[in-house]
């Protein structure tokens, strides 16, 4: 009998037909989350600040500040409901100078920061915490008594992901510097500060290396082979 039209006969008799494979589909995490998600722990930025005072009683010196602040952060938890979606700890060093009416300050500040939900690249933020500092502010401005400072504050800031896991940053935050009643009077003043700076995600270390490789990048050490 000769075969049939269309019939293969390249197989051998008795051999099982396997049936032809179907396109395979691979769910692949949204924009918004691989651009800021991370899989490690630690995150690091920098950030510069212009801080003035307000104007409200007692606040009579005009003082102007200009603070470069380092940071370094953890992140403690990730949630998939609610508003917040990530909170983590920063700690941010205070390097500044008065540009009026003169001083200096060095410090650092411990905040918490409640991520939102990312809209694309984009992820709002809002911060809560204090810092302590040396400062020689005192010895230009009435409003402050004493070298130790405390610095209460809070602010709400946006983070633009330009590449995966490395964003813009820009905030506002408004601060209260007064000593905490350590050395009278304790005047203090309260400011508004704007921000702009840079921050990374990082990976756990070696992550995108082929296995069996090690970076001898010192950086990669710090921050991630990304």
């Amino acid at each position: 009998m000769c075969p049939c039209a269309g019939q293969d006969t390249s197989a051998p008799p008795g051999a099982a037909t396997m049936p032809a494979a179907g396109p395979s589909f691979v769910s692949k995490p949204s924009p918004s989350e691989s651009y800021w998600s991370n899989r490690g722990r630690w995150t690091f930025g920098f950030q510069v600040g212009y801080m003035v005072e307000n104007d409200i009683p007692q606040n009579i010196s005009h003082i102007n500040l200009l603070i470069a602040q380092p940071q370094i952060g953890l992140i403690v938890k990730n949630f998939h409901r609610g508003p917040v979606h990530r909170f983590e700890i920063l700690d941010e060093g205070i390097l500044g100078n008065s540009v009026h009416p003169g001083g200096h300050l060095i410090g650092h500040s411990l905040l918490f920061r409640f991520d939102g939900k990312p809209r694309r690249r984009v992820v709002p933020f809002f911060d809560i915490g204090a810092g302590m500092m040396h400062t020689t502010l005192d010895l230009h401005a009435p409003e402050l008594s004493g070298h130790l400072q405390f610095l209460p504050q809070g602010g709400v800031g946006l983070q633009y992901f330009f590449n995966p896991q490395r964003a813009f940053v820009i905030e506002y935050r408004y601060t209260h510097m007064s000593n905490a009643s350590i050395e009278p009077p304790n005047h203090g003043f309260n400011g508004s500060m704007l921000t702009v700076g840079f921050r990374w995600l990082r990976h756990p270390l070696g992550e995108t290396l082929p296995a069996g490789r090690r970076s001898r990048n010192p950086f990669h050490h710090l921050f991630g082979a990304n």
